[in-house]
């Protein structure tokens, strides 16, 4: 029942952060919700400051919300800021795009992503959730995690196809992360964006995994030894400023 309770309240809050001002009825709909069970969580949200009610304007994400993000982002705080500057310097050198990510569960997320006007923009955005399977990012912490917890996420996860070069198949896959271990990078080959190749490497400051550099660009422009080497000069300048900060 809490997880039903759970999946139900989590349905609602999605819908109203993608469509802002939806009113119970529409939300109701939206959710696949009955209108009594609807009524009756958005009053407990409404209770607990996680959605807003403004009346006829409808409702909106409540300041609660804001305030737990915000308490949830300062971890990540110290990647991103130490991050930050090294990922455009390697933007700048190379001008391949530079992202930083993090993984949850199944899902890459990419907390930065230093892009040029004007180039072939890759289909990832800052804090979109991604698959972990075809993305470099995602490949190089699935690498690097402990081997039970990914033999358990793997034993469950759809390896769903996002390209032809998608690997679906869980020996591949983890042939394919045994391969980035021994060698200390990941390799997207044009299996998350058509015409796209990624080259990733964790970030594991005093041993703990806690995010993934990488650097993507268009197949016939990305020399992947070359980017490896880059992301690991620079991995090994942001692993002791991590390590510092605890």
């Amino acid at each position: 029942m809490a997880e039903s309770m759970i999946g139900r309240v989590t349905a609602l809050l999605d819908a109203v952060a993608a469509r802002p001002r939806l009113s119970r009825r529409e939300l109701a709909v939206a959710t696949g919700l009955p209108q009594a069970t609807c009524n009756r969580i958005v009053a407990r949200l409404v209770a607990e400051g996680l959605l807003a009610d403004d009346g006829p304007h409808g409702l909106r994400l409540g300041l609660r919300l804001f305030e737990l993000g915000t308490q949830a982002g300062q971890a990540g705080m110290t990647l991103l800021d130490v991050a930050a500057p090294y990922l455009r310097d390697l933007h700048t050198a190379f001008g391949w795009t530079a992202q930083l990510a993090t993984r949850e569960g199944a899902d890459v997320i990419y907390l930065l992503k230093v892009d040029g006007p004007g180039r072939s923009r890759l289909a990832t955005r800052v804090a979109g959730r991604f698959p972990a399977h075809c993305t470099g990012a995602g490949k190089a912490l699935l690498a690097f995690a402990p081997p039970e917890e990914i033999d358990d996420l793997l034993a469950r996860l759809p390896l769903s196809a996002r390209t032809p070069g998608t690997l679906t198949d869980r020996a591949a896959l983890l042939a394919d992360l045994r391969a980035t271990r021994r060698r200390g990078y990941a390799v997207d080959r044009q299996e998350f964006q058509p015409g796209v190749t990624g080259v990733a490497v964790p970030l594991r400051p005093a041993g703990r995994l806690v995010g993934a550099i990488t650097l993507a660009g268009a197949v016939s422009s990305v020399d992947v030894p070359r980017a490896a080497h880059a992301l690991r000069v620079v991995a090994d300048l942001i692993e002791p400023r991590l390590a510092a900060h605890g």
